[in-house]
């Protein structure tokens, strides 16, 4: 104990200073902090549970069971569904109160209020997003389920039970450190949970760069810089040649007239995520049984996106994944049937620039009319400061979220139409995937499912397997995802939604196993336009490689697999590029790179030094080679493209590499200034020979921001375009593998804990083993009253 005080006095040190680093004046009265009956030391944990044995809770209809593994997966078994659903909020709550608490606040634009003016631009942001109109949507449809409804009750109630057993001792340290309490849980909050999901999955696109590139760069260049599908397209997520049962409606290509933007610069280039998904039949396994695996790539934060839990009552049993904030398992498999996600990437967001009549924004020119707009009012609390409060303007498309008072890369008056503003029914579809007995009941569910356009990979007991391209998706003419739009005419307006029924889905193909990695959907064949605003060339390859050879699949396969390092990139480019480095002229250090290079197995593994030498490389290249670009402010084309128009350099009039000579000494060049990084990364890291697990940062952080809570320098392999996709603060949040035998089995990841409190032995303990690419297992089956600590919550009356 004396040890973990002595820790926890570091931490708030280091945290206090973090909080008044980022602005916070109010900071914790320290004589209550460090009360020894109920301040922070309360929440050093030596891994004792700190739950009764017995809780008495009202809401309740029935006595719940509630056993805790060694890992505290809680295995929660009731009698009926209200009661399933009351027991996952409240023991959700035990681990993760504060987590949902700040993370439904951020996405309802509430930051500010807790740590005062440097979160104002956030929440400023998520209230013109239109967060709170997509949240209201989303309640109306569940609320008004007659079976959704009654559980999001419940689940509702089952947190606000844990939440008034909660005195000041109990609370969660950064309720403490950021001064604050929890509020009452709402079934809005489990709205605007999944609008943070959504938002985080479907919120992407890169319009105003391509608007800003077009305009630059001409129709010629941009198209060869910017295809819309390149030429290897040739392992989409549907296979190829699969037939289409339907036609798509033919919709006019008006000429593209891009409003003007001169003035609009670049925006920073983030880390992007990914996932990686599959299903085999068992026709491909050594054991004769179907097998899925699942690994989101997302923000690998603490606490973590996930929460682990097993759910039976007597209309499911089922484990898994689940969403702090969510009822259900997202990500999982029952006794016959298992599921899991990637993101499809495709845009389902306009940009629409608005002509306002005046400077007053009361209306704004729509072909030969004057719409009016609506003005609406947002305050924004922000602690030791004035309430802020924003106006907002919105039109027919949806909220103006970029004007002269918050501008975006200098693009203004900015109108955002996204179907993330018209969620359906989700939770609906995640309650019938946890009961699906066939992959036909599985694909039903998701005729409920709105946004975010995911890949749901599906497997039965029965030996059957299906991908299916999910969500409701804008009728749009080609191209029209991929630039900003005039806001002042119809021609430009989405024409409608696809069908469900005719969104992409294969089922058993002959290849017998279906797989995805954020590719792009489907060959040229599919008869509707869409735009693909984040394609993968490297990972997705990668895996239909393996997953073609492969004849003999089980769980260890499936767990290599996932944790597989291998660097496409690296593998089909650097020996073309090595032909251009003469060896005889390099100095010491540029020969012991050339010699790393030239002897690596192109694994980015922890130990190997020759990925560090290639990253930089690569770096190099990309940023002599597209300097212009970015000194128009123009975002390049990514490595995979890069390479394929370096290997052709006459088809591009953006360099000049007219022959073989030129092109040699830039890729010279570039090595040599490759090196000398290295060489100086070294010498500023001196206890460090350049290890690919030292040179890159891969980190979690703490959702706050709170160093100490954090962790950096996770020694991890993988990288961009690898299917282990680690890379800075995002990568394989969570790995799951799951065997469909009779009674199905699977496996478990993620760098984390199920604890939520940075005192507690379960905050990090998972961590390891993930790093390692190790697994638990998890399965339907409860564990004994013996192997575990059993909690049993009944009606308080």
């Amino acid at each position: 104990m004396r040890h973990i005080r002595t820790l926890f006095v570091l931490l708030l040190t280091i945290a206090t200073a973090t909080l008044l680093e980022v602005g916070v004046s109010n900071v914790p009265p320290l004589g209550k902090l460090l009360d020894p009956f109920s301040g922070f030391w309360q929440n050093a944990s030596t891994g004792k549970m700190d739950l009764s044995a017995v809780c008495l809770a009202s809401g309740l209809q029935e006595e719940v069971v509630v056993r805790f593994d060694e890992n505290q997966v809680p295995h929660i078994e009731a009698k009926n569904d209200v009661d399933l659903a009351f027991a996952q909020g409240y023991i959700t709550a035990f681990h993760r109160l504060w987590q949902m608490d700040f993370q439904t606040r951020a996405a309802a634009g509430r930051i500010a209020e807790i740590i005062g003016e440097r979160a104002l631009g956030f929440d400023r942001l998520q209230r013109r997003k239109g967060n709170a109109q997509a949240a209201q949507r989303a309640y109306d449809n569940f609320s008004k389920d007659p079976v959704m409804g009654p559980l999001v009750e419940a689940y509702t109630a089952g947190i606000n039970a844990y939440i008034s057993s909660l005195n000041y001792k109990r609370l969660p340290l950064e309720y403490k450190l950021l001064r604050y309490k929890p509020e009452p849980w709402s079934c809005m909050k489990v709205a605007f949970m999944m609008v943070q999901m959504i938002d985080e999955l479907a919120g992407g696109d890169k319009t105003i760069e391509h608007t800003k590139a077009l305009h630059c760069l001409g129709r010629n260049t941009f198209d060869l810089l910017y295809p819309d599908r390149l030429d290897k397209d040739d392992q989409p997520v549907i296979p190829l040649q699969t037939p289409w049962a339907f036609k798509a409606p033919l919709i006019e290509q008006p000429p593209l007239d891009l409003p003007a933007c001169a003035d609009w610069k670049q925006t920073a280039k983030q880390p992007q995520g990914g996932s990686n998904n599959w299903a085999i039949r068992a026709e491909k396994t050594r054991t004769r049984v179907p097998y899925l695996a699942n690994d989101p790539h997302l923000l690998m934060q603490l606490p973590s996106i996930w929460y682990v839990a097993h759910l039976k009552s007597p209309t499911v049993n089922v484990f898994g994944a689940t969403i702090p904030g969510l009822p259900g398992v997202v990500i999982g498999c029952n006794e016959s049937f298992a599921w899991g996600v990637t993101n499809a990437a495709r845009q389902v967001k306009t940009w629409y620039q608005i002509d306002f009549e005046d400077n007053h924004k009361k209306q704004y020119r729509y072909d030969n009319l004057w719409l009016k707009t609506q003005t609406v009012v947002e305050p924004i609390r922000v602690r030791g400061q004035q309430t802020f409060y924003d106006q907002v303007v919105y039109t027919h498309y949806g909220p103006v979220v970029y004007d002269e008072t918050f501008p975006r890369a200098g693009a203004n008056h900015l109108a955002m139409k996204w179907m993330g503003h018209s969620p359906g029914n989700e939770l609906r579809t995640f309650y019938l995937l946890n009961r699906a007995q066939t992959i036909e009941e599985g694909r039903k569910a998701l005729d409920h499912y709105h946004v975010a356009g995911q890949n749901f990979a599906m497997a039965s007991r029965e030996n059957h397997i299906a991908m299916q391209v999910a969500g409701l998706f804008p009728l749009q003419f080609q191209q029209q995802g991929k630039f900003v739009m005039r806001g002042n005419s119809t021609r430009y307006e989405w024409q409608g939604v696809i069908p469900q029924a005719h969104n992409p889905s294969v089922c058993d193909p002959p290849q017998h196993y279906v797989s995805s990695a954020n590719q792009r959907s489907t060959d040229r064949s599919y008869p509707y336009a869409y735009h693909h605003y984040d394609e993968e060339h490297y990972r997705n390859r990668r895996l239909n490689q393996a997953l073609k050879t492969i004849q003999k699949a089980d769980e260890t396969s499936m767990m290599a697999l996932q944790t597989d390092n291998k660097n496409l990139a690296a593998q089909e480019n650097l020996p073309w590029l090595l032909t251009h480095i003469d060896a005889s002229k390099l100095d010491k250090a540029q020969a012991l790179a050339y010699k790393l290079l030239c002897d690596w197995d192109f694994c980015n593994d922890v130990e190997s030094l020759a990925p560090s030498v290639f990253s930089l490389w690569q770096e190099r290249i990309e940023g002599k080679l597209w300097a212009s670009l970015h000194e128009q402010g123009v975002v390049p084309p990514d490595f995979f493209h890069t390479m394929t128009l370096l290997r052709t350099s006459e088809r591009c009039p953006l360099w000049e590499l007219k022959t073989a000579h030129q092109r040699s000494a830039l890729l010279e060049s570039t090595f040599f200034e490759a090196v000398a990084a290295l060489q100086q990364w070294k010498s500023e890291h001196p206890s460090s020979d350049g290890r690919w697990g030292d040179y890159r940062n891969v980190f979690l952080h703490h959702i706050a921001r709170i160093p100490a809570f954090g962790v950096a320098h996770v020694q991890v392999g993988g990288g961009k375009g690898i299917l282990n996709a680690n890379e800075a603060g995002r990568g394989a949040s969570m790995r799951l593998v799951v065997a469909l035998e009779q009674n199905p089995k699977g496996w478990f990841a993620y760098p984390g804990g199920q604890s939520g409190n940075p005192g507690s032995p379960y905050y990090l303990n998972l961590l390891e083993t993930w790093r390692k690419g190790q697994y638990f297992a998890i399965s339907a089956h409860m564990p004994s009253d013996n192997a575990s600590t059993v909690v049993r919550m009944r009606p308080s009356t």
